[in-house]
């Protein structure tokens, strides 16, 4: 995982209130506390925003040396406090930090919504979370012995990301999927395909970093994965990714809207010099806009798209429904 910069997550961290409040219905350091305990937590944030990291270390540690901290309060000073030892580069003791967290029984989905914003992922949509949280995990990497770091494991969704590409920059809150495609497309020149049935919404914030990065930090709290193909970018559940395929067929433009799906086949084989025998059972509808795709990938990617199997021999192509 990239860390991010200190001051991008001081800022992510002011503003978890307003996000946690939509997972859970209710902040971190809800309750009455006494003073000086509000005023350590307030010292520590502005501290961490300044970058006086010291000056910020000091006040976190005494809330959370406090006897009579409650746990949500604690747990969130334990949090500021990771971060700003990771600031000061001191890598183990902000893991330390985390861990104490990640490990603690009072932990509920407001806090690990706290937890992993600070280690800059994204939060998926109120919905999903609720369903999730229990099943978020948290793993420390110790592959750099002097940089240890903490990374989230989400449920359902693929391991490895990918932090290439153009650099972006990103404020969504509680926003919806296609947003990040439609900038990604933008960013790119891919040609990004959703697979039916798709959503999700992210709380996300990064500045300057790989779009491939950002993709990947909006798609695992969702439970989703991607694939780029030659110029094409889908998006689709983990279990709808297979091993990428090469096609060298001419490169073609389509706009479909709401086309006859077995039509849109024939239409793409015409355009291959092609023709095309379509399973009786197959029906349905396409709207799809595809720029300079090779003609056999963009068949492809109507077919799988609609859960279909084809097969060619020569110039004659054969659709099918998958085997049961």
């Amino acid at each position: 995982m990239k860390t991010m910069p200190a001051r991008w997550l001081s800022k992510t961290l002011t503003a978890l209130a307003v996000v946690v409040a939509t997972v859970s219905g209710s902040r971190v350091s809800a309750g009455p506390q006494s003073q000086d305990l509000l005023d350590l937590m307030s010292q520590g944030k502005t501290q961490t925003d300044l970058g006086n990291y010291d000056a910020a270390i000091r006040a976190l540690d005494a809330i959370v040396a406090r006897p009579d901290v409650p746990p949500e309060f604690r747990l969130e000073a334990l949090v500021r406090l990771g971060v700003a030892r990771r600031a000061s580069l001191d890598f183990e003791g902000a893991v330390q930090a985390f861990e104490r967290v990640a490990n603690s029984r009072e932990l509920d989905a407001a806090g690990k919504a706290l937890l992993v914003q600070a280690l800059g992922e994204g939060l998926p949509g109120t919905k999903r979370w609720a369903e999730i949280w229990p099943r978020v995990s948290f793993a420390v990497d110790r592959s750099r012995v002097k940089r240890p770091t903490m990374t989230v494991v989400w449920p359902d969704a693929a391991a490895s990301r990918r932090v290439a590409g153009d650099s972006v920059t990103v404020n969504l809150q509680d926003a919806d999927l296609g947003e990040l495609y439609r900038l990604i497309a933008d960013v790119s020149g891919l040609n990004v395909v959703v697979f039916p049935g798709v959503h999700g919404k992210v709380t996300l914030e990064a500045q300057n970093e790989p779009w491939e990065l950002v993709l990947g930090l909006a798609l695992s709290p969702n439970g989703l994965a991607s694939q780029r193909e030659d110029n094409v970018l889908l998006v689709a559940p983990p279990d709808k990714i297979r091993p990428a395929r090469s096609f060298r067929g001419r490169r073609v433009d389509l706009d479909f809207r709401d086309t006859d799906l077995r039509k849109a086949l024939a239409e793409i084989a015409q355009l291959g010099g092609a023709t095309v025998t379509v399973d009786p059972a197959v029906s349905g509808g396409v709207t799809l806009r595809l720029h300079q795709v090779r003609w056999d990938h963009a068949f492809d990617i109507v077919a799988r798209v609609n859960g279909l199997e084809w097969n060619e021999e020569g110039k004659a192509l054969q659709v099918t429904l998958p085997t049961p």
